[in-house]
């Protein structure tokens, strides 16, 4: 026949029971004493800290008969005697309406509730009907926002208390009108002196030291530690030994995970693995036995660092302890704890090569880090494309190189100039000029680009570093980062960004070109503002500047500057040149009949 679980049968009936919570207790009972309680509370916190308990409890002590009237022993505390008080211990007030937010999500639930707000208490002249709303942030926006005026300005006989565990996920205008409290995670003190006091009323022997393990194993919830000393004392009786505990908790393997994480410590691979493998054999709980390990490594960084523990430590605990890590240097402690922490058994809990893993990264002395790189050689702006085909290759390695053809002869800029842009009288009094002065002759007032070398073949001079002097040419023998090869490097990085970063990338697409490389600085151009802005932007420049790194081998950082693109046009025409550069044109012809 089913009875009573112990965490339901020792619920709190006075706010001096409630364990870990003794500055939020304080402020309700200190308000319950003067008569000044808030028309709306938020209790938020972790799952099993005593939200709904104290709920209860406030509901309590507001419908008190003596509280609201007399003065009692303690004041603000309900007396536990009268008939409401009665009512409310029994579960049977008619006056506290408690409801799920998960299952009266809706706006219908809330239009209901606010109908059955304008309904008095049923307790007489000083009664309230208080409405408990549990893991209020389960309401949909249209009834958070329904319930918005009458939780601000309900009758004088409403009180509402909201609890959640996740009040971040409640609208800042529902905090707004609540006067709100945070539970914290109970003490591991706290929590064992109530365990121990539920243990002697119920006649259950179990050693401090079981309670204490058995609030560890809760983490600050004190529903889940009564529920573990019930199942301890279900398996092993009303007298559990430390050991019994140990084992009902599933922690057997204690000894060896200190053993294992001394022998992390120690760089003993060997003794570890042999550890990993009895424990796999004995058929234990691997994650289970992570989590021990974890927890001993822990306790050993806080007594090397000489943290406060708070009693949480026998002297020859400590003692043990510190011989355990004598000599051990805190990067390896650190490096220890961090390998075991991250060991993934969500895959494969039966499998021990998580741990055998990390245990490898632990022993295993870190790799020393490689030597600096020469400084790679800046690559700014590539010379321009050959304006010509170059020479078929030769037939045979053997045969002699082409002789080098000779310069061609200067030609006035006249007579590059195409026929539809200069009109034939013009073009005659122009034979002979510059092309700055054709350019002022025709009306242009931006600088004309000279044309451009015809023997682009020949060894590109040098290109000016960013600290102004001149760099060496790619051809003295300077060596790059893998991947920099700046007139494509671009497109490269647009077709990387794309499958994952899509929308950044489109800033890149068409819209820049690298210009230079030097001392891990890559320099950018953009025709206009619009997508320097954006590129140099903080919150993207990140994201440029980690994939151009992974493209290009090694970390650089990105600087963006305003510049025209250069010309990809094969032409030698100096007004078509400055078109492509600075105007944004697109040579769709090649004939360049004089």
């Amino acid at each position: 026949m089913p009875t009573e679980v112990l965490y339901r049968k020792w619920r709190p009936q006075r706010f001096a029971e409630v364990a870990g919570q003794d500055v939020l207790t304080r402020t309700l009972i200190n308000a319950l004493a003067s008569h000044k309680v808030s028309h709306a509370y938020l209790f938020a916190g972790p799952r099993g800290t005593g939200k709904t308990t104290t709920a209860r409890l406030l509901a309590k002590a507001i419908n008190c008969e003596k509280n609201a009237v007399t003065a009692t022993d303690s004041p603000g505390e309900p007396c536990n005697a009268c008939g409401s008080c009665l009512a409310f211990g029994e579960g049977s007030a008619l006056d506290l309406v408690e409801l799920d937010g998960a299952s009266n999500r809706g706006i219908d639930n809330i239009r209901e509730l606010r109908e059955n707000t304008n309904y008095m208490p049923m307790g007489g002249e000083f009664a309230h009907k208080v409405y408990l709303i549990d893991e209020v942030h389960m309401l949909t926006e249209p009834a958070f926002n329904a319930l918005l005026k009458t939780l601000e300005e309900p009758p004088p006989h409403i009180i509402f208390i909201l609890a959640t565990t996740d009040s971040h996920k409640v609208p800042a205008t529902i905090v707004s009108r609540c006067q709100r409290h945070e539970f914290k995670r109970i003490p591991m003190a706290a929590m064992a002196d109530r365990l121990a006091y539920i243990a002697t009323q119920e006649g259950i022997d179990v050693p401090r030291e079981g309670l204490e393990m058995i609030a560890r194993s809760a983490t600050g919830s004190l529903r889940d530690a009564i529920n573990l000393l019930e199942q301890v004392c279900d398996s092993y009786g009303k007298e559990a030994s430390l050991e019994a505990v140990r084992e009902g908790l599933g922690l057997n393997a204690d000894e060896r995970s200190a053993r294992l994480a001394t022998q992390a410590l120690r760089g003993n691979m060997a003794g570890g693995l042999e550890t990993i493998g009895s424990v796999r054999d004995d058929g234990l709980d691997l994650r289970q036995f992570q989590k021990e390990v974890v927890m001993r490594l822990r306790e050993y960084l806080l007594v090397q660092a000489g943290a406060a523990t708070d009693g949480q430590w026998t002297p020859e605990q400590v003692v043990e302890m510190k011989a355990a890590i004598q000599g051990v240097a805190p990067a390896a402690l650190v490096r220890s704890l961090r390998a075991f922490a991250q060991a993934d058994l969500r895959a494969d809990p039966l499998s021990p090569l998580p741990l055998e893993l990390a245990l490898a990264d632990a022993t295993m002395e870190p790799a020393a880090a490689p030597a600096a790189a020469s400084a790679p050689t800046p690559m700014a702006r590539q010379a321009p494309a050959p304006t010509r085909n170059p020479p078929p290759r030769p037939m045979s390695e053997t045969r002699p190189p082409a002789p080098r053809p000779a310069p061609p002869q200067p030609r006035s800029a006249a007579t590059d100039l195409p026929r539809e842009t200069v009109p034939h009288d013009l073009r005659k009094d122009l034979s002979g000029a510059s092309a700055e002065d054709i350019a002022r002759m025709l009306g242009s007032k931006a600088p004309v680009i000279p044309p451009a070398p015809d023997q682009a073949e020949e060894a590109p001079a040098p290109v000016a570093s960013t600290n102004g002097t001149p760099a060496a040419s790619p051809a003295a023998g300077a060596t790059a980062p893998e991947g920099a090869d700046l007139p494509t490097f671009v497109a490269r990085l647009y077709a990387l960004m794309k499958p994952a970063h899509g929308n950044l990338a489109a800033f890149i697409n068409g819209s820049c070109h690298a210009i230079s490389l030097n001392d891990g600085v890559l320099t950018l151009g953009f025709p206009v503002e619009f997508h320097k802005g954006k590129v140099s932007d903080a919150k993207n420049k990140p994201t440029y500047e980690k994939m151009a790194s992974e493209l290009l081998g090694t970390t650089v950082t990105i600087r963006c500057i305003i510049a025209p693109k250069p010309a990809v046009t094969a032409s030698k025409n100096a007004l078509v040149q400055h078109a492509v550069q600075n105007l944004g044109a697109t040579v769709i012809s090649g004939n360049e009949e004089p």
